[in-house]
């Protein structure tokens, strides 16, 4: 008999298939469709049934190749072939098959209210926003009868009776009414929670009222998917107490999970109360009408955590990262003897190694206690084939040397960096992608997002910290008393910085209201960049000064500080609550920054003009300094011309304004502004043959001939104002940026970088003076290296004697004031004989291939 399937097709194979309606969802479909029959010939062990001849006792996938060779034997078979394709393990066993297999269950009919549950998923905001009609909206259009039941020891009973003689079934809504049933049915002596489970319960038995017979259990236990799905009430005991608490937490504001529970929790929460919580049962157990959606307003699906490889971390795959070694630096794991290694080595699989990125002078350290004692052990970390999870080889001599047996043991494994900790943890997860994407974690990755933020942000405090004491010692600041100077009063980069705050608390807080985790921790971040690279290296010299523009800069610090530790509290509680007790343990402030108001958005410090300006700035001098890069000119190194190409030249009265910040950060001697970039660089521009291949097809060569033959800056222009047409005789063709690569070629002595907003370009050309003025910078830094060496306060004043060669001196005597100025030098003497008296501290560089002498003295 052959009849038609959905899920047979003409494109693979022969177009016809057996059907086993008792092993196969689809099958079953078709059987139930053509009123064909069930044959279930496998046991629920896995193994044939009696009376299936010689496959009778044996495991079915084992039986494979003799059921071929019997087909074969009585002339049935064919053809024989091997097809490769996707096949279900247990999860627990990867070398165990599984097979789907038909059982009665029992079922809640969910398809008659799957209209329902669609309107309620309509209300849900869903992130990613594509999940709601996606994944979870197909699986709810395509929604089948919830199987209910579980043939399972633990779990919760499933609570139906059923008469042993005429199968008429009871469920009793409440174990008052199973003692009203039978007044005998639980035990005195056990607990009345637990007599409601297995073993206790399946020994109740009630009378049927049809017959008068016993009714008893049924043996199944409830899907614990069902268990989970009634969390928003049965965390409260309702509707039988605590009404009142789940009244104020019904519907849930937010929920998150991975996204492999979509259709498993996300499901169940929203069925379960798709089906009870209707206007009449609120109303019945005294609740206002909810309507949709309940039980969550919004859903936030996270991605998975993988390994550096992008495959699921997995514990019994041992592909994970510990986070032993995250928050403490050490784990304990098992240990075998590996005689293919050398004494001194400890291996681990090769992704493990690599994820601890450890520089190839750093060695771990193994030993048999937490704490390492004299008997610790300092290995080479390398890649070795290590099959058991939780576990690394060492060589026999360093095992016997540890003291542990031959056969191996347990040991601790040190890391020899400090542990990132729980914010640096924390923080990776917020900040390295969107929630719903997949996060790679390593100990690399981590360490990375701490030197990004953490280590940045702690930097900037500690600036702030040594130059606020410093000022309170000498009475210059008092942030307990004293009054902060009005912030229009203050510079313009004090200003900025203030604009920069509010806006990202603007910002940071519509991202949180709205559930976007990583918008808001990207701008945290940026505003951190912006704070340290930007505002503290720019006020450095006033740290350094008096009066107002010291106050100024000190109160600014101390006000952003105090905003940003309430603003990163849910990101990195750890650190907040660190840098709250610095800051503010003197002042009348909550005793935890978690005890403290969210910070409110001050609009009277909003400046969107001056952003947009100091942005404009910014982008310049980082096209500059990637023009020295492409140069390879150090930064030291002082250039005589920077020219900027404006795409908008309304700007040019913000580069003329900000000349001298300009001037400071390229290390140039002059800025200009040019109207046109052609006389510096020019543009070679082809098509994204990728991109516009398959749009344009043959015609992408006659794009391609027409872009050749076009001026490369008039297309760089049209693109950067939006978009290119390009008339090929008989059709138009628009093009934007993305759809054409443009290439920069410069020209005479000029490196030049640029962006859609501008591009600058720098003389590298060097005369005599630049480098005298360049060779000096590099001694003023071999110069701050020596007051770090000796741990010089920073207000330190010292004496300095200096010499070498020709140049050096030159250099020295030209631009010595500079020098001293840097190094807070009172006294520079060149050339003389050095007293070598004590107290003085000499040294030799080489620099720039100069030999330079110098001796310094604290004063």
């Amino acid at each position: 008999m052959i009849v038609l399937g959905h899920h047979v097709t003409i494109t693979a194979g022969t177009g016809i298939v057996h059907t086993a309606p008792a092993f196969g969802e689809d099958d079953m479909v078709v059987a139930r469709k053509e009123g064909l029959g069930l044959l279930q010939w496998v046991e629920p062990s896995g193994k044939f049934a009696p009376g299936t001849g010689f496959l009778a006792g044996r495991f079915c996938k084992d039986a494979d190749p003799d059921i071929v060779a019997d087909l074969a034997k009585r002339g049935l078979l064919f053809k024989r072939e091997t097809v490769v394709h996707d096949y279900p393990y247990c999860w627990r066993a990867d070398d165990d098959p599984l097979i789907q297999y038909a059982r009665p269950a029992w079922f809640i009919r969910t398809t008659a209210r799957i209209e329902e549950a669609l309107q309620n998923n309509d209300g849900v905001t869903w992130l990613p926003e594509h999940i709601k009609e996606g994944r979870f909206g197909d699986f709810l259009r395509n929604n089948v009868d919830w199987a209910l039941s579980r043939e399972r020891f633990w779990g919760t009973p499933l609570n139906i009776w059923e008469c042993q003689e005429c199968e008429h079934r009871v469920a009793p809504a409440s174990s008052a009414e199973i003692e009203r049933l039978n007044p005998s049915a639980f035990q005195t002596e056990v607990d009345r929670h637990l007599q409601l489970h297995r073993p206790w319960i399946d020994r109740v038995e009630l009378p049927c009222s049809e017959c008068g017979g016993t009714m008893k259990r049924v043996p199944e236990v409830i899907d614990g998917w069902f268990d989970s799905g009634c969390m928003p009430f049965a965390q409260w005991g309702f509707p039988h107490v605590n009404s009142n608490a789940f009244r104020d937490s019904f519907p849930a504001d937010f929920i998150s999970e991975a996204v492999d529970q979509t259709r498993g929790w996300f499901y169940s929460l929203l069925m379960i109360s798709t089906l009870l919580f209707d206007d009449d049962t609120c109303r019945e157990f005294g609740l206002e009408p909810v309507g949709f959606p309940r039980p969550y307003r919004n859903c936030i699906v996270l991605g998975l955590v993988s390994d550096m490889e992008g495959r699921k971390e997995s514990k019994s795959k041992g592909n994970y990262t510990s986070p032993n070694l995250v928050l403490r630096g050490r784990t304990q794991l098992n240990v075998l003897p590996d005689p293919a290694l050398q004494p001194g080595q400890v291996g681990l699989k090769s992704n493990q190694v690599r994820s601890l990125d450890l520089a190839d002078h750093e060695r771990i350290t193994l030993s048999t206690t937490e704490e390492p004692g004299e008997d610790a052990l300092s290995c080479e970390l390398v890649s070795a084939d290590v099959l058991p999870k939780d576990t690394m080889h060492i060589h026999p001599e360093d095992l016997a040397a540890l003291g542990l047996p031959e056969e191996g043991g347990t040991l601790w494994f040190r890391i020899p960096i400090d542990p990132p900790g729980a914010d640096a943890f924390r923080w990776l997860f917020a900040s390295a992608n969107p929630p719903w994407s997949n996060t790679r974690l390593s100990m690399r990755a981590v360490r990375d997002a701490q030197r990004e933020f953490l280590i940045r942000l702690r930097n900037v405090f500690q600036f702030f910290a040594i130059y606020a004491n410093i000022a309170e010692e000498q009475g210059n600041f008092d942030p307990i008393s004293g009054t902060a100077p009005a912030p229009g009063e203050r510079s313009e980069l004090d200003r900025w910085i203030l604009h920069r705050l509010n806006e990202t608390v603007d910002g940071v807080t519509h991202s949180m209201d709205a559930y976007l985790l990583y918008d808001a921790a990207r701008s945290i971040l940026a505003f951190v960049d912006d704070l340290s690279n930007w505002y503290v290296r720019r006020s450095r010299s006033r740290f350094w000064g008096e009066g107002k523009e010291l106050a100024d800069a000190l109160w600014t610090l101390y006000e952003v500080l105090q905003t940003l530790t309430r603003l990163i509290a849910p990101f990195v509680p750890f650190t907040a609550e660190a840098l709250h007790q610095e800051l503010l343990r003197q002042r009348d402030a909550p005793a935890s920054v978690h005890l403290d108001a969210w910070p409110a958005v001050d609009r009277a410090r909003l400046d969107d003009v001056l952003g947009r300006d100091m942005a404009l700035v910014r982008e310049l001098a980082s096209l500059g300094l990637a023009a020295r890069a492409s140069a390879r000119v150090k930064v030291r190194q002082p250039l005589s011309l920077a020219t900027v190409v404006l795409a908008d030249p309304s700007g040019e009265s913000v580069v003329r304004a900000h000349a001298d910040v300009l001037k400071d950060e390229l290390n140039v001697k002059r800025i200009e502004v040019a109207a046109d970039a052609t006389a510096f660089v020019a543009y070679l521009v082809k098509p994204d043959f990728r991109r516009l291949g398959p749009r344009l097809g043959k015609d992408v060569k006659r794009v391609a001939a027409a872009l050749s033959a076009m001026d490369g800056g008039v297309v760089k222009r049209a693109l950067d104002a939006g978009r290119l047409e390009i008339d090929l005789g008989d059709r138009l063709v628009s093009v934007d940026a993305d759809d054409v690569v443009v290439r920069v070629e410069q020209k005479g002595e000029f490196e030049a970088a640029s962006s859609p907003m501008a591009v600058v370009a720098l003389s590298t050309k060097i005369d005599g003076d630049l480098r005298a003025e360049g060779l000096l910078r590099e001694l003023v830094s071999r110069v701050q290296a020596l007051r770090r060496d000796l741990d010089l306060g920073y207000t330190q004043r010292i004496a300095l004697e200096m010499d070498g060669d020709p140049e050096v001196l030159d250099a020295l005597e030209r631009f010595g004031g500079y020098l001293q100025q840097e190094t807070l030098a009172t006294e520079l003497r060149l050339g003389a004989e050095r007293t070598g008296g004590a107290g003085w501290t000499k040294r030799e560089w080489e620099v720039d291939g100069h030999s330079v002498r110098a001796a310094l003295l604290p004063r």
